[in-house]
């Protein structure tokens, strides 16, 4: 930071700003006069990544819709994870930071409901219809109907790296530490500290019994805003989408375009190129497509899509 004193006060600027004076301590305004063009460099304030590990889950459990009389034309499925819901403390999601190693972290997790987005489609894939069932994965109880001792066990122990800590909530003494889901729900972000992400993959779909077996893939991350310095290579071209009828769209470029311009040269008939030998050829030899005996053809007159910088057949 800088200091210059402008009309008898002393007003703090950022060397970036104070850089810009040509006039000995006479400060220039940005608030007044912005700075027009494209910067070499952008500052940016990123969300990275500082350690993240993941881990597959499997259960099977019913859609809660009867396929066979409400869609009984479904023949398959994709799925999405839209929100997982967990509390925290014994049996359910703890965080520890670990003795002696204070940049780290002991994740227990277990019982977490999740909810999918299900699509069913039939069989020539087109979208019937979307439900949104729930789940528990690593069910805290050896007795829940998605337990599986080896792909659903009752909690998995995970260990992060996160040396700027976590995301806290509550108030007063209240306040303890979160971990922040981020799904296809409204309201899922990412947060600085621990996050947790879903994804999720459909393994077996069975209409009879109206039950689907899903793959999850659980990822946790340390994640904190950083500003970084980056090359700008300039703004994004936004793609103009158009209004314009797409059957009228060729007739709206072809008047908004370019003159056709005929190009194809008459013949000479004679000397250097023996022009009335070749069509001689052609003709006797039944061709149509114009080709000379040099082989090359002639230029076929095609319009441009992008205008009318050739011709139209």
């Amino acid at each position: 930071m800088s200091k210059c004193k402008c009309q008898n006060r002393v007003r703090i600027v950022s060397d970036v700003v104070q850089s810009m004076n040509q006039n000995g301590c006479k400060c220039k305004d940005v608030c007044v006069s912005p700075i027009c063009g494209d910067p070499c460099l952008l500052g940016i304030m990123a969300p990275l990544v500082y350690d993240e590990i993941g881990i597959n889950l499997c259960a099977s459990f019913p859609l809660g819709v009867t396929l066979p009389t409400t869609y009984p034309t479904v023949t398959s499925a994709k799925v999405s994870v839209l929100n997982a819901t967990y509390t925290y403390g014994e049996g359910n999601v703890v965080i520890d930071r670990i003795p002696s190693r204070s940049n780290c972290y002991d994740i227990t997790l277990s019982n977490i409901t999740i909810q999918f987005a299900v699509d069913l489609f039939d069989e020539n894939c087109r979208l019937i219809a979307t439900v949104y069932p729930t789940a528990v994965y690593l069910p805290s109880d050896t007795t829940a109907a998605t337990y599986d001792e080896d792909t659903n066990p009752t909690s998995v122990e995970l260990e992060l790296f996160a040396p700027y800590g976590t995301s806290y909530t509550g108030e007063a003494a209240t306040i303890a530490p979160v971990i922040n889901f981020i799904g296809f729900s409204t309201g899922n972000t990412i947060t600085q500290g621990m996050n947790l992400l879903g994804f999720g993959k459909v393994l077996d779909l069975d209409t009879d019994t109206s039950s689907i077996t899903v793959g999850v893939t659980l990822v946790l991350q340390s994640v904190y805003f950083v500003g970084y310095k980056v090359k700008s290579e300039g703004k994004i071209a936004i793609p103009k989408g158009s209004i314009v009828d797409p059957e009228e769209s060729k007739c709206m470029r072809f008047v908004a375009g370019d003159l056709l311009n005929l190009t194809i040269k008459p013949l000479e008939l004679g000397a250097p190129n023996y022009e009335e030998y070749e069509k001689r050829d052609c003709q006797t030899s039944g061709c149509n497509d114009c080709t000379a005996l040099t082989g090359d053809s002639c230029p076929l007159m095609t319009l441009n899509e992008e205008g009318n910088d050739g011709q139209t057949v």
